[in-house]
């Protein structure tokens, strides 16, 4: 008994036939099919949820995206759980959703609450200036946020003095000095990236530490991005040549520790006495006592760059210490209206600061 289908009872088709058939499925499968699947997922993610009521809706800290996914549903605040779960991963944001307690309009779509748990309302906006020193960093986010101390961000922070990059970020209200400190550290790395590579380095002269040290100091001394090159300049032609560099901003530096704390080393985590609050990190009016205070931070007494950066540094004034200005310049002062003047010779400085400064 033959086992092949009798073409007169059954439709049997021809070998030329079934190839047409299965490039036809092929086609249908691989070209038609993805399309049809893109409209569908681009409407399903942007059509409003079906609840026609508003829900106020809580992520705890440490929920996975399938908890959320499923609280979500159980609101009726999407439509599908999947959906949403695919949605977050395949745009990225489902590491980044926040935890807080959120208010969820009636017909949100899951487009729309993705983007909206990407802030909690448990979050807070903080600020943290060029310029700043450590002690700042820690005041400010010590004031800020519920689990952060002063003298614990100073301990997390220790080594980390011109490497937390001066932004407004937005923190979680329970996040920790560790996490502050790492995420700090982590966008001064990205945003310094390309200045700080090799390429740059070596048309400067300058290691990526000795970049970051100048730039501290640049930072605190002038606020043009013009008197930035020009001060970056004559900064690392007096070091380079064994001069002082003589910039009242290291010295300001080690004074304040001096005044605020009961050692004048760098390692500053005794605050027994000290209101952090109030204290002032950057004192002006310099006496001849504190222009000899005995630390490596004192570049009125000592030859040579800091050990360490003195403050947060601008990406304006990295590019200025990188791209400096070279001159015939060896001093400079700025008034008090910041204006900055430059001399050639110590007479003529001394000359600058008779008619800008001792008035």
């Amino acid at each position: 008994m033959s086992d092949e289908l009798d073409p007169k009872k059954f439709h049997v088709l021809s070998r030329e036939s079934k190839i047409k058939v299965t490039i036809i499925s092929l086609i249908f499968l691989f070209v038609v099919l993805p399309p049809l699947f893109y409209l569908y997922y681009d409407f399903a993610v942007k059509r409003p949820s079906q609840t026609s009521r508003e829900v106020t809706f809580e992520i705890k800290k440490g929920q996975s995206l399938s908890e959320i996914s499923e609280n979500l549903y159980q609101e009726s605040a999407i439509n599908s759980r999947f959906l949403f779960s695919f949605f977050a991963v395949i745009n990225k944001v489902d590491k980044n959703i926040q935890a807080g307690i959120y208010t969820v309009k009636a017909g949100s779509s899951i487009q729309d609450l993705a983007q909206l748990f990407q802030h909690g309302t448990l979050d807070e906006k903080i600020t943290f200036l060029e310029g700043w020193r450590i002690e700042e960093f820690a005041r400010k986010a010590s004031q800020t946020y519920q689990d952060v101390t002063y003298k614990q961000f100073m301990e997390k922070a220790e080594r980390s003095e011109g490497y937390l990059f001066p932004d407004t970020y937005i923190f979680s209200r329970d996040v920790t000095s560790k996490e502050i400190v790492t995420h700090l550290r982590e966008v001064f790395d990205r945003r310094t990236k390309e200045l700080l590579s090799k390429e740059y380095l070596e048309s400067s002269g300058l290691s990526s530490k000795q970049a970051v040290i100048i730039a501290s100091i640049v930072e605190r001394e002038v606020v043009k991005d013009d008197d930035r090159r020009l001060v970056a300049g004559i900064l690392i032609k007096r070091w380079r040549e064994g001069m002082k560099l003589e910039a009242d901003a290291t010295t300001q530096y080690v004074v304040a520790n001096v005044e605020n704390y009961c050692s004048p080393d760098r390692i500053n985590l005794c605050t027994e006495n000290i209101d952090v609050n109030s204290a002032d990190w950057w004192q002006r009016g310099l006496t001849f006592e504190d222009l000899d205070i005995d630390s490596p931070f004192n570049t009125r007494k000592n030859i040579g760059l800091p050990p360490v950066p003195i403050s947060s540094i601008s990406i304006s004034s990295l590019k200025a210490v990188l791209n400096y200005e070279p001159t015939n310049f060896y001093y400079y002062l700025t008034d008090e209206s910041g204006e900055t003047h430059y001399s050639e010779v110590l007479a003529e400085h001394e000359a600058n600061i008779a008619e800008y400064l001792d008035k």
